[in-house]
């Protein structure tokens, strides 16, 4: 089961709200209902935002039981992807791939020897006698046999189509040949491994020291292996963006060794370029769609923090064409950022009903209608369009742009929150009866919707007035 990004955004909303035990205990459930084939959930999305937080949160991960499917993919854990949007990109397996991948390696005739060193794998498990050399057969067969497979399908365009068939998409297939190019780089992998524990937030001089050694030794096999070790780092790192540290102590070092190798350590930072103009160009590409406020909060600070931490690295070598390919992402996020917020208004408005005066000029301005019911969720949406308001001259500035403008429109969200609110004062007071305690609901729901723009002393205010008015006679 597999999501569109903007439901993917909302579960990973939802997600960062559950307390560490929760989503422990879920990780756990999603795990277990994985392992007997439960096919009503998008495990793999949920399981790899579940993975990021827990991480990210310093708590240790549920054990997980050993198989010869887990020990395949493990050593390529940190090239994958929750969700692909768009086309391939280099270093980037979508886990949705990994299910149909195992099961054709299972199945397929070329693939005989690695589905028996896979079914040795398993039964060692099982008898809890986890074997190296049992692992390594597995990739062995694994590799001799895809080669097979992508000779095959070199030669035989009918055979690669029903090759995309079996796989489901030639983004499928695109992952397995490039985890078959990766097969001979696993002992590189698990020496990465060794050398930079999973989210590291900085590295210390060995660790400069053992990755440049580990480079070279992956690019003395291949310079294709050798950008491959470096991008390994993106999902490697506490964040992608501090890969490009690597980048300048490799790019500014005097071994000469290197000299044959800048163009595969070139590969790390336009790959980290290529992430953040993309997820500039996401943005720009959402707010020309409906609105949808929280997930346009998550792409503002997922882009703000990607590009503020590589424009740290960047300013402090003092790199002023990285910088410049920054800013110019930044002007792009920031058109998006204000072609949101002008959907927010006009979302927040929607949440607020109004009619037009009754036997009044028609340039009088329309008056809150109590009598018109909303629907929750416009209701809900109002709410997170205010939520995105109130955080958009923050916003603007993590943005790298000039907050006053950002402020000006929350500004005048709270003039018009305010000025909403007061008259819905005023139309409890006129009113009687039925009409008095819809507009009172009105009030209520108002607030809760528009409350995060306004003080307390305010709401205050305006709650005691409305009490006075629902007892006028």
């Amino acid at each position: 089961m597999t999501l569109s990004p903007r439901k993917r955004e909302r579960l990973s909303a939802f997600l960062g709200e559950l307390p560490m035990a929760a989503a422990v205990k879920l990780f756990s459930a999603l795990e277990a209902d994985r392992a007997i084939g439960g096919k009503g959930l998008p495990h793999n999305a949920i399981l790899d935002d579940l993975r990021q937080r827990l991480a990210s949160r310093n708590a240790d991960l549920p054990s997980r039981p050993e198989n010869a499917k887990r020990a395949f993919f493990d050593p390529f854990e940190d090239y994958f992807i929750s969700i692909r949007s768009g086309k391939k990109r280099r270093a980037q397996i979508a886990r949705t791939s990994l299910e149909p991948i195992w099961r054709f390696m299972m199945t397929d005739s070329a693939l005989t020897e690695a589905a028996m060193a896979a079914a040795a794998l398993d039964d060692a498990y099982r008898a809890g006698e986890g074997n190296e050399a049992l692992e390594n057969a597995l990739f062995l067969a694994a590799e001799a046999g895809l080669g097979r497979v992508f000779s095959r399908a070199q030669e035989n365009k009918s055979f690669k189509k029903d090759l995309v068939s079996q796989l489901g998409g030639e983004g499928s297939l695109f992952d397995l040949e490039e985890l078959w190019q990766l097969l001979p780089a696993v002992d590189l992998l698990r020496e990465l491994r060794k050398t930079v524990p999973s989210s590291s937030p900085s590295l210390n001089e060995e660790q400069f020291f053992q990755l440049r050694k580990l480079f070279l030794s992956a690019h003395d096999q291949s310079p294709f292996l050798g950008s491959y070790i470096l991008l390994a780092l993106k999902g490697r790192l506490e964040a992608p963006w501090r890969a490009l540290g690597v980048y300048y102590h490799l790019a500014r070092s005097a071994d000469e060794q290197l000299n044959d190798a800048r163009d595969a350590v070139m590969a790390l930072p336009e790959s980290l370029f290529e992430d953040i103009e993309e997820l500039a160009r996401a943005m720009e590409r959402a707010c020309a769609k409906p609105l949808d406020a929280q997930s346009a909060m998550v792409r503002i600070a997922y882009f703000a923090e990607y590009a503020d931490g590589l424009m740290r690295q960047a300013t402090r070598t003092g790199d002023n064409v990285f910088v410049n390919r920054i800013e110019a992402c930044r002007d792009i996020a920031s058109e998006a950022h204000a072609r949101f917020l002008e959907q927010g208004l006009a979302t927040m408005r929607e949440a607020l009903p109004t009619r037009r005066s009754s036997g009044s000029s028609r340039l009088a301005p329309p008056r809150p209608d109590f009598a018109r019911p909303l629907a929750p969720e416009l209701v809900n949406e109002g709410k997170r369009a205010v939520e995105l308001i109130v955080a958009a001259p923050l916003d603007a500035r993590r943005l790298g742009d000039d907050p006053a403008n950002a402020q000006a429109m929350t500004d005048s969200a709270h003039e018009q929150a305010k000025t909403y609110a007061n008259d819905l004062v005023a139309e409890i007071r006129a009113a009687e009866g039925n009409d008095r305690a819809a507009a009172r609901r009105l009030l209520d729901q108002t607030l809760s919707v528009v409350g995060p723009l306004l003080k307390s002393d305010e709401i205050g205010l305006i709650r005691d007035r409305a009490a006075a008015a629902a007892v006028t006679v």
